[in-house]
């Protein structure tokens, strides 16, 4: 667009020829000029200095380069090893691709660590013999001694004729584990029997089945009882020829 100043310079320019010189054209753009210049002035805008002028242009905000901190060193905050506490002695050495692990490091710390592992992992392995002499309850038939044998088929037998005359399934009468426990305890009242496995909480199975299961077992009760003594004696019998062994071996 043309400024105010333009504007003044070509309507001067126009005036000084005679009318008759311009063409109609000439005649009306010279009033639309005359026309716009009136208005601007009428604005305040006779300077000139608003129309045609470009905007101050905003400074350009540069960002910062990001600061690229070095990695940082680990550090230990367990308080495991913050007091002082010792890493294992033994390490894996090597492992293959089937999963077979070489342990290296110090041969009386990875003994200990094999004795601890074995003792917690071995339970499932033991004889009943060894079972009943650290005092661990039977889990099922595998787990008790050939002489609780006979006690546990009475039990099993009882439970099993009556949950045929009920027409339901035996496990909801008493798990096979129950029965075994039953056989180790060797209880003679109903109380006794509210300590065995699957008997106690709210008591139902003891109210509803308890005397029929007692009354089962009751034949076998001093035979059981002998049993378990003579397993006590042979237990302790193994146990104590086996420090007299190890005590040998620790001093050759």
């Amino acid at each position: 667009r043309e400024s105010i100043k333009e504007s003044c310079e070509t309507i001067a320019s126009m005036e000084l020829q005679h009318p008759s010189d311009l063409s109609a054209y000439e005649l009306e753009r010279l009033d639309n000029i005359k026309r716009n210049a009136a208005v601007l002035a009428s604005l305040g805008l006779a300077g000139g200095s608003g129309l045609g002028s470009s905007p101050s242009a905003r400074p350009i905000k540069r960002r910062k380069p990001a600061q690229v901190r070095p990695p940082a060193a680990p550090e230990r905050r367990s308080s495991r090893l913050v007091d002082g506490a010792k890493a294992p002695d033994f390490y894996i050495a090597n492992e293959t691709a089937s999963g077979r692990v070489t342990v290296g490091g110090d041969a009386r710390a990875l003994q200990q660590a094999t004795q601890t592992a074995t003792a917690a992992a071995g339970a499932d392995s033991m004889d009943p013999l060894t079972l009943f002499g650290l005092g661990a309850m039977p889990e099922g038939e595998d787990d008790l001694l050939e002489s609780e044998r006979a006690a546990f088929a009475s039990l099993r037998d009882a439970k099993r004729a009556k949950a045929s005359e009920l027409g339901i399934e035996g496990y909801k009468i008493a798990q096979h584990r129950s029965l075994a426990e039953v056989v180790r305890r060797c209880p003679t009242e109903v109380e006794a029997l509210r300590a065995c496995w699957g008997f106690g909480g709210s008591g139902v199975r003891v109210d509803k089945y308890g005397a029929m299961f007692l009354e089962a077992l009751m034949p076998h009760v001093p035979r059981l009882r002998r049993a378990h003594a003579a397993a006590k004696a042979e237990y302790e019998a193994a146990e104590e020829a086996k420090g007299s062994e190890e005590g040998e071996a620790g001093g050759d």
